[in-house]
C-alpha cells in the first residue's frame, strides 16, 4: 500500500512539474505572438495602402480589389483589438490575411506593368 501511495505521489508530482513547464512554454508562446502581431499588422497596413494606391488607377479586376478588401478587413479587426482574439489563432489568422493582401499587391503591380 505504501508503495502504491508513493507511486501515485511521484506521478502527481511529475504531472504537476510537467504542467508548470507546459504553462511556462505556453506563456512564452503567447508573449511571442503578442510581440509579433504588431509587426504583421504594420506590414499589412503598408501593403494595403500601396494596394489601394494602385487600385485607384482603375486598372485592376474588381475581384482582386474585393479579395484584398476582405482580407484587409479581417486583419483590421484583429489588429484593432488583439486582446479580443485567442493568441493561438490570432497570429495565424493575421498572417493569412497579410499574405492575401501582399499577394493582391503583387498581382496589382504585375497588372500595371
Amino acid at each position: 500500500m505504501k508503495k502504491s501511495f508513493l507511486a501515485v505521489a511521484v506521478s502527481v508530482a511529475a504531472l504537476s512539474l510537467a504542467a508548470c513547464s507546459f504553462q511556462s512554454t505556453q506563456d512564452k508562446i503567447d508573449a511571442a505572438i503578442t510581440q509579433g502581431l504588431p509587426l504583421v499588422c504594420s506590414g499589412a497596413s503598408v501593403a494595403h495602402v500601396a494596394f489601394t494606391t494602385i487600385a485607384a488607377t482603375g486598372k485592376l479586376k474588381p475581384k482582386l480589389v474585393n479579395d484584398e478588401a476582405a482580407a484587409y478587413a479581417g486583419i483590421s479587426v484583429i489588429c484593432a483589438d488583439p486582446a479580443s482574439v485567442n493568441t493561438s489563432t490570432a497570429l495565424v489568422t493575421a498572417a493569412k490575411a497579410y499574405a492575401a493582401v501582399v499577394t493582391a499587391l503583387n498581382e496589382a503591380k504585375a497588372a500595371t506593368k
